[in-house]
C-alpha cells in the first residue's frame, strides 16, 4: 500500500504566524526607536510632539498707536505663528493730537493706553486665517468674559496669545459657547498633542460656563471617532472636573434653575450686567443650528438715567431674530456683534429697526469664498451692508482676502470697544478706517444711499 504524504499545511501556517508577530513587534520596536532618534519626524508627518520654533522676525513695527507684528515658524513642520507687538501708548501730544500716530483725544478713535486703562472694554479678536469665526473678550476690571473660541481648533494658540496679557490671574470667570458651529467652538478645544488639549477649556481656570442648550450635530462619527461637537462636549466635562467650572445651558439661566442666574453683574457695585436673554430656539427645534446661540446683552449704567447697551446674538438668522424681539425688552444699544459674520441671512429689520446700533463690528474674513462663491454673499454681504447703514456707518470688519502668500491679511484687525469716563471710544490694531472707505469695498460692494 502506498504511504500518504503527511500534510505540511499546519506547520507552514504556524511558521507564517510566528513570522507575521516578529514582523509586527520589529515595526513596533523600530516605531519606537525612530520617534525617540528621530522625534522630528513624528512631528512633521504625524503632528505629534512640540514646536521647534525659530527666531522672531518683525513684519510691522508697532508705535505708540499702533500694534507691530511678529512671526517665527517651526523648522521642523513649517507652520508659521504670529504675535502681536503691543502698542506702547507712550503718545507725544502737541494740543490734543499725537504728533507720533496721530491720536486725538477729541475723537471716538481711542488707543492701546486707554483700552488697558479703561474699566470695561470688548475686543473682536481677528484670527491667523482667512476664514469667518467669532472669538470675543470682556473684559471689566478683573472679570474676563470669553463669548465663542472659533475659527479652526489651531486658533486656540492665537486666542491665547491676545488674552493672556489681560487674564493676569489665568481664570475667565465667564465663557460663553454660543452655538456647535466650528467657527465658535473649535477654539475652546485646541488641539492635541497625543491626548492632551491646548484648548482654552483646558488652559485657563474657569469660573462659569453657559453654554447652547441644543444641538443638530453628532458627538461621534460611524466609525466611533469623536466629532468636534463631542471633542467640545469632553472640554466642558474637563473643565468641570478639573479647572474648577460650572456648566450651564442658556435656558438654565434664563430661568434661573440649578443655581444658574439670568443675570451676571461682572463689578462689586453692580453696574456692568451680563444678560442671559430669552432665545425660543433654547426649547424648540430648528433646522439651521445658527438659531440654537445664545443670545446676550451686556449693560452698564453710567449715571442713573444714563446706560450703555452692547448686543452678541452669535449666528442667530431671522427667525430667531424675530422671535428675540417678540419675546425681550430690547434697548438701543451702542455696540452690536453683526449676526453670522455679516450674511444676508442674519441682521435683519425686525432686529435693526430695534436696536439702533451706533457700532457695528463684524468677525469676518472679507471675501472670502469660504461658504459662497456668490460675491454678494460672501461676508460682510451686501444685503447686511444695505441693511444696517442706515443707521450707522461705523462699521469695522477684522480680516479680509488678500493677494498675498498667506490668503489674508487685517482689515481692522483686532477692534476693541472701551468706555472712556462717559464715552464709548474704539482703537483697531491695524487701522480705524471705516468699512465704507476700505478699497475692498469700494471693490466689491455697492455704496447703498445712507453711506453717499
Amino acid at each position: 500500500m502506498a504511504n500518504k504524504k503527511r500534510s505540511n499545511k499546519g506547520g507552514r501556517g504556524g511558521k507564517m504566524s510566528i513570522l507575521a508577530v516578529v514582523l509586527i513587534l520589529l515595526i513596533v520596536v523600530a516605531a519606537v526607536v525612530v520617534y525617540f532618534v528621530k522625534p522630528d519626524l513624528y512631528h512633521k508627518f504625524i503632528g505629534l510632539g512640540e514646536h521647534t520654533w525659530g527666531e522672531y522676525t518683525v513684519v510691522t513695527d508697532g508705535d505708540c498707536g499702533h500694534d507691530g507684528l511678529k512671526k517665527h515658524t517651526c523648522s521642523v513642520c513649517e507652520q508659521t505663528e504670529e504675535i502681536v507687538i503691543p502698542a506702547t501708548g507712550e503718545h507725544t501730544f502737541d494740543g490734543e493730537v499725537c504728533t507720533v500716530c496721530g491720536y486725538d483725544k477729541s475723537s471716538p478713535e481711542g488707543d492701546l493706553a486707554g483700552v488697558q486703562s479703561s474699566g470695561l472694554s470688548i475686543h473682536f479678536i481677528k484670527f491667523d486665517n482667512d476664514k469667518a469665526g467669532d472669538s470675543v473678550l470682556i473684559k471689566c476690571g478683573n472679570t474676563e468674559v470669553l463669548i465663542d473660541a472659533g475659527s479652526n481648533q489651531s486658533s486656540a494658540t492665537t486666542i491665547k496669545a491676545y488674552i493672556d496679557p489681560y487674564v493676569t490671574d489665568k481664570t475667565l470667570e465667564y465663557v460663553i459657547a454660543t452655538h456647535a458651529d466650528q467657527d465658535h467652538i473649535a477654539g475652546l478645544v485646541g488641539t492635541s498633542a497625543g491626548s492632551t488639549y491646548n484648548g482654552v477649556l483646558y488652559s485657563y481656570n474657569i469660573g462659569t460656563i453657559i453654554r447652547f442648550d441644543k444641538s443638530n450635530k453628532e458627538v461621534e462619527t460611524a466609525k466611533g471617532n469623536r466629532t468636534l461637537y463631542g471633542k467640545f462636549l469632553d472640554s466642558v466635562d474637563y473643565a468641570v472636573a478639573n479647572k474648577g467650572a460650572t456648566a450651564y445651558t442658556a435656558s438654565q439661566c434664563w430661568y434661573e434653575r440649578d443655581g444658574a442666574k439670568k443675570t451676571y453683574y461682572l463689578d462689586s457695585e453692580n453696574k456692568v450686567s451680563m444678560n442671559i436673554l430669552y432665545n425660543y430656539y433654547y426649547e424648540n427645534n430648528s433646522s439651521d443650528e445658527n438659531n440654537y446661540s445664545v443670545c446676550m446683552l451686556l449693560s452698564q449704567e453710567i449715571s442713573a438715567d444714563n446706560y450703555k447697551h452692547y448686543l452678541f446674538t452669535g449666528d442667530l438668522e431671522r427667525e430667531g431674530e424675530e422671535r428675540l424681539v417678540q419675546n425681550n425688552t430690547l434697548p438701543e444699544v451702542e455696540l452690536f456683534k453683526a449676526g453670522h459674520h455679516g450674511s444676508p441671512t442674519s441682521s435683519n429689520d425686525c432686529l435693526l429697526s430695534v436696536i439702533k446700533p451706533k457700532y457695528v463690528a463684524v468677525c469676518c474674513c472679507a471675501g472670502t469664498d469660504e461658504y459662497t462663491d456668490t460675491k454678494a454673499n460672501q461676508f460682510p454681504s451686501q444685503a447686511f451692508i444695505d441693511r444696517v447703514a442706515p443707521y450707522t456707518d461705523y462699521v469695522f470688519c477684522t480680516n479680509m482676502i488678500s493677494d498675498n502668500a498667506d490668503g489674508y491679511q487685517p482689515m481692522n484687525g483686532n477692534i476693541v470697544f472701551y468706555v472712556d469716563g462717559t464715552k464709548l471710544k474704539f482703537y483697531c490694531s491695524n487701522n480705524t478706517t471705516k468699512l465704507k472707505d476700505t478699497e475692498w469695498f469700494k471693490s466689491n460692494r455697492t455704496c447703498p444711499t445712507a453711506w453717499s
